[in-house]
């Protein structure tokens, strides 16, 4: 299948060379974007590709299977919608969309296509939350009634290089953290309230430090979320603690800046010494263990791309649909909305609601 790629910086160049080491049946075969320091960058990478600094002429005279939507956050459902609208299919990164309003558009064009939509959402990838998802269908944990998670990374360095990030609503980054945690919950997110604490370390206006969200569900069960991308801990990446009505399953964040976390669980169904016990799993899916080679995030890129072609090659379902992309995106859209009335609790809104 023909790969076009619109957005080639940190995070296209990445998925594009993990396509072309890993996935060779495919070609990356045009790229788009509006910087010419990024088509130099694909030209070194793939001498023979295609570059475009119009993505509608890009659609119009290339013959494509396949978009990888690769552009700052806040720029990728106009894209998505235009290739779904050829039926081309679609792999986005992270959030499916920025405002209400784009979700319409979007949930619209993708009930009338015959593409496959996917969205690059790593940490539903990670081999820790598969084995608590395993823990929960065996009947070991029951139902969570309440989690906090939390993404810490201090992204200020990269600021110069990817603008977007400045002064970015960083709660409406919340896939990282909603989605591993809504593969474990039966519910939607119905409410939700937000404060944000502005800029104390640079002290610069505009700019989100932390931004802290407390959702609930229609049945009662609460999910706190705190999302940084200024802050001096070393602790950085993701932690979870679930709360189950039979058990609890925790990860740590990375809590000495290079060394990872640590997983524990513990179940009343399983063990009689009320004592949490440690698991030796972490980031990487045990299918993965023996390949160190596929790219970081212990593999989930790769583990994304591998079953994002299997559905297309086998016509599956979508392995993240926009279903649930949708569900771990609007979420941290009403929170932003939430923060800027001080806390007042909102709706969260779904395009299939009605």
């Amino acid at each position: 299948m023909n790969i076009a790629i619109v957005g080639y910086g940190i995070r296209g160049r990445k998925m594009a060379g993990l396509t072309k080491n890993h996935f060779p049946q495919h070609k990356i075969s045009a790229v788009c974007d509006i910087s010419e320091k990024a088509l130099l960058n694909a030209k070194n990478d793939f001498p023979l590709i295609l570059t475009y600094t119009d993505f509608d002429k890009m659609l119009q005279k290339e013959t494509i299977d396949i978009l990888f939507i690769e552009t700052p956050a806040p720029f990728h459902t106009s894209f998505a919608i235009k290739a779904m609208k050829q039926n081309i299919h679609v792999l986005s990164d992270v959030p499916a969309v920025d405002n209400y309003n784009e979700t319409i558009d979007l949930w619209n064009a993708h009930l009338v296509s015959n593409s496959l939509y996917m969205m690059q959402a790593t940490t539903n990838m990670y081999g820790y939350i598969e084995y608590a998802e395993n823990l929960q269908k065996k009947g070991m944990l029951g139902d969570p009634y309440y989690i906090e998670t939390e993404y810490i990374h201090d992204l200020s360095e990269l600021f110069g290089e990817t603008p977007w990030r400045e002064n970015y609503e960083n709660i409406k980054y919340s896939t990282h953290c909603l989605g591993p945690s809504l593969r474990l919950m039966s519910e939607d997110l119905d409410t939700v309230t937000c404060f944000d604490t502005g800029s104390h370390i640079d002290k610069i206006k505009g700019r989100h430090d932390a931004m802290v969200a407390i959702f609930k569900t229609k049945s009662g069960a609460v999910l706190k979320l705190m999302v940084s991308f200024i802050n001096n801990c070393p602790a950085h990446g993701q932690s979870y603690k679930f709360y189950f009505t039979d058990g609890y399953f925790e990860r740590t964040s990375n809590t000495h800046g290079d060394e990872t976390g640590e997983t524990y669980f513990f179940s009343n169904k399983l063990h009689v010494d009320r004592k949490l016990h440690k698991l030796d799993i972490g980031e990487r899916l045990p299918i993965n263990m023996e390949n160190l080679k596929i790219g970081n995030h212990g593999g989930a890129n790769y583990e994304l791309l591998r079953r994002f072609f299997h559905s297309i090659e086998n016509n599956l379902p979508s392995p993240i649909s926009l279903k649930e992309s949708l569900k771990m995106t609007l979420p941290g859209i009403f929170a932003a909305e939430s923060a800027k009335k001080n806390g007042t609790p909102v709706k969260i809104k779904y395009p299939w609601q009605g």
